[in-house]
């Protein structure tokens, strides 16, 4: 019991602090449920991306073209709802998803050059193909009557039917297992007779599953779906991918789909406080950039850290 309790202590610790130095910052802002409510709102989408993105970053892949996929599912599934209602928006999404993204994991199969440099061509790839979709307004709207998923209490029942998929799908599937496996040892993955490149395709492939949903929540909250060019669809990776890290670094204390809701709920907490504290919009890249660096320093230098903090221990015994 008391091991539970820890954990949950460790893992509330960091939205709490976080909130709570707002909180003294701006009182009138975070003193209410309502700016509770906002945050949690604002970080559902973000989630959702992040159970997509999270089994291409575990096999130890790196994947530009996230935010152009769920911007092409959009974009299908708006067209779609106009001629099929409610099952064109999810059909079409689901479809659009999968197809693009088994796209790129056959191409990640078979060009065999890193996933930072592919993933990036077709990035750019994508986004004109989204431009071509979304016609010569750049966007695509939808009727509001098929736009409930975006809403409460609809969204919060997409949120939680998702991470209990992602929490069953990572944590009692071979396939996860294999996927962790290639993330933290590939040649002793393919010595041990796992089909790597086949794992690869469908970290791609089960992620599309997320990345579908989050577009269809996109839409849904919005009414409509712009395309994106110049690699603006990028933006849409930066907060899913740090609420991961971070989660991967709370995963002692709790497992990554509670972790991915707790990092990107204090990520959002942060952006709207600085907005609060009046900074500039401007200033959340420039945070999200920092925050990023540090958290990759500190997460690839653990175990010098422990050994570090062992040897100091060691001493002080000795003295």
């Amino acid at each position: 019991m008391k091991k539970w309790i820890k954990k949950i202590g460790m893992t509330l610790a960091l939205p709490v602090i976080v909130y709570g130095i707002f909180l003294i910052i701006c009182f009138d802002r975070f003193s209410n449920l309502n700016c509770v409510s906002t945050i949690f709102l604002q970080s559902i989408v973000s989630v959702i991306t992040a159970y997509a993105y999270a089994f291409i970053y575990m096999s130890g892949l790196f994947d530009f073209t996230i935010g152009s996929r769920i911007i092409i599912s959009g974009l299908v599934g708006g067209i779609a709802s106009s001629q099929f209602g409610m099952a064109g928006l999810l059909l079409g999404s689901l479809i659009a998803s999968v197809a693009v993204a088994a796209l790129t994991g056959a191409l990640n199969w078979i060009c065999k050059i890193p996933s930072l440099i592919l993933t990036m061509a077709l990035t750019m790839v994508f986004e004109i193909e989204g431009k071509n979709i979304a016609g010569r307004f750049s966007f695509v709207s939808i009727d509001y009557q098929y736009a409930v998923l975006g809403s409460v209490p609809w969204i919060v029942v997409v949120l939680i039917a998702c991470g209990l998929l992602f929490y069953f799908i990572f944590n009692f599937t071979k396939f996860s297992y294999h996927m962790r496996a290639i993330g933290s040892n590939e040649a002793v993955s393919k010595n041990a007779g796992i089909r790597v490149q086949w794992i690869k395709f469908l970290c791609f492939v089960v992620g599309s599953i997320f990345a579908a949903v989050a577009a269809v929540l996109t839409i849904s909250q919005s009414g409509s779906m712009g395309a994106q060019t110049n690699l603006g669809s990028a933006t849409l990776l930066f907060q899913p991918l740090m609420a991961i890290i971070i989660a991967v670094v709370l995963q002692p204390a709790c497992n990554m789909a509670i972790g991915i809701f707790v990092s990107q709920f204090t990520l959002n907490t942060i952006f709207i406080g600085l907005i609060a504290a009046g900074f500039p919009d401007t200033f959340q890249n420039i945070f999200l950039g920092v925050f990023l660096l540090i958290v990759m320093i500190i997460t690839n230098n653990v175990e010098t850290l422990k050994e570090y903090l062992h040897k100091r221990r060691l001493a002080a015994k000795v003295a």
